[in-house]
């Protein structure tokens, strides 16, 4: 296990970390020459290099390419599963060669057991699906993913670390759950008894996504009530169980009218057993709704790169916008977005993850400007054969000095290391190239940046 602790991909993880990944993979060894992957064949295997050296084609223009090799540290595959697509790239050893292997299921798991792990794993997803641009979009697309990024393992690692400590939870809770219902069955209950006893859980699970949230003073008062009258059916720990039956939507009448089914003796049994079932499916819709989360940020970076689509398509501006939000959200913690969308909005043809990298640009542009809190305006509206998008915040403003010199390339009032001065050159070309225009206007308090782009399809020979 010693030589993953070498590995960049696993540095700083726990011995409880690196044992999972011990137990949840496996080495193969390739010799000079044989193929570990072929382009266009189905991929469902995650790997890491260990020892050795692949080399990496693709086919440009029907011809075989080399567009790199891959040596120890370097890792393949992710694309692939995280997208459900065929391999993109033949991988060929060069040299004797070691790998570590994760089948679907395990890297699957991998993302979310093992939060850092997972997290650079979609760095490196980022970096590589970046688009088709020219070579100067192509770099300040990649620095643009390079700092949003962190912001992604963030967003990441939430969600996945949240699922990781329920599922832990659970492990721990199973055990007295099933001891509880073996010793419900065995206590004399008949199966009419314990048939209403289910019903009456399932039924509490399937309404809970529809419940409405109480006010503090409510929560406390039902809880009371029902603590109060776990207590005099001979409950202990009243208050301790009494949340969670108050979290599920249950009130004391509920369980009053359950309890009438079941003899006395029974009642302080059934309730802990309901309280234990309760608290299992809690975990479960934490465990749920971690993964939905992650889904949903790989769903949107995907569609936020337009992988696997052609660079022309139907653009959806607004999913766009909403897709940028979605990756830049750890940035926007206190900042008030306002979406005031056309309902109209018709699909334009153009460059999807390029238009995406307008909009990154701006947003990420206004934030700082508002140095993270402030009033973040999205502004759609069909103009005759134009869409108009606004981008609109309530900063400070772009000094009169400054305005002549916005668009310039490598131009920046950001300090050093903190920018490019790409980011408003190249969305400047990219409107350009889908036939667009770009207008800015400024003072204290508002700057507007109103982008048009036009509805005809963008000629090819305007691609970057």
């Amino acid at each position: 296990m010693d030589f993953l602790r070498e590995l960049t991909l696993f540095e700083g993880l726990t011995d409880n970390e690196y044992a999972w990944i011990a137990a949840n993979s496996y080495e193969i060894t390739l010799q000079s020459g044989d193929y570990f992957t072929r382009e266009g064949e189905p991929n469902n295997r995650f790997y890491v290099v260990l020892e050795g050296e692949l080399q990496i084609q693709r086919l440009l223009n029907d011809v075989s390419t080399v567009v790199g090799t891959t040596p120890r540290g370097i890792i393949g595959g992710e694309i692939n599963l995280l997208f459900q697509t065929p391999s993109q790239m033949t991988a060929q050893a060069i040299l004797p060669t070691r790998l570590l292997i994760f089948d679907e299921p395990a890297f699957r798991a991998l993302i979310a057991t093992v939060p850092k792990v997972g997290a650079r794993i979609l760095q490196i997803v980022t970096e590589r699906t970046s688009g088709f641009a020219s070579r100067m979009v192509q770099q300040e697309k990649m620095a643009a993913l390079g700092k949003l990024s962190a912001g992604l393992a963030h967003e990441l690692n939430n969600p996945a670390a949240a699922a990781r400590r329920s599922a832990n939870t659970l492990r721990e809770m199973l055990p007295n759950l099933q001891k509880l219902s073996i010793d419900l069955c065995a206590s004399g209950l008949n199966q009419h008894q314990l048939t209403m006893l289910l019903v009456f859980q399932q039924d509490v699970i399937s309404n809970r996504p529809t419940l409405k949230a109480l006010s503090p003073l409510e929560q406390s008062d039902r809880e009371d009530a029902i603590a109060d009258w776990l207590d005099e059916v001979g409950c202990s720990g009243g208050y301790d169980m009494a949340p969670a039956f108050v979290e599920a939507g249950i009130t004391h009448t509920d369980l009053i009218a359950l309890i009438e089914h079941f003899p006395s003796e029974s009642a302080v049994s059934v309730l802990t057993w309901l309280k234990s079932a309760l608290d299992v499916a809690d975990l479960l819709f934490e465990i749920d709704d971690g993964t939905r989360r992650i889904s949903d940020l790989v769903a949107s970076v995907k569609e936020y790169t337009y992988m696997d689509q052609a660079p022309l398509q139907e653009v959806d501006i607004h999913r766009g916008l909403d897709n940028t939000l979605r990756i830049l959200n750890h940035k926007l913690k206190k900042v008030e977005v306002s979406r005031e969308y056309a309902p109209d909005l018709p699909s334009v043809m153009a460059r999807g993850g390029e238009l995406n990298q307008v909009w990154t640009n701006l947003v990420d542009n206004a934030i700082d400007a508002m140095r993270g809190q402030g009033r973040l305006r999205l502004i759609t509206r069909h103009e005759n054969d134009h869409i108009m998008v606004e981008i609109n915040d309530n900063g400070p403003g772009i000094p009169d000095e400054v305005m002549p010199r916005l668009f310039e390339p490598f131009f920046t009032t950001k300090g050093v290391g903190k920018g490019t001065g790409l980011g408003l050159d190249v969305t400047y070309r990219i409107v350009k190239q889908h036939n667009g225009s770009i207008d800015v206007q400024s003072k204290p308090g508002e700057t507007r940046f109103i982008i048009r782009i036009p509805l005809q399809r963008v000629a090819e020979h305007g691609k970057a």
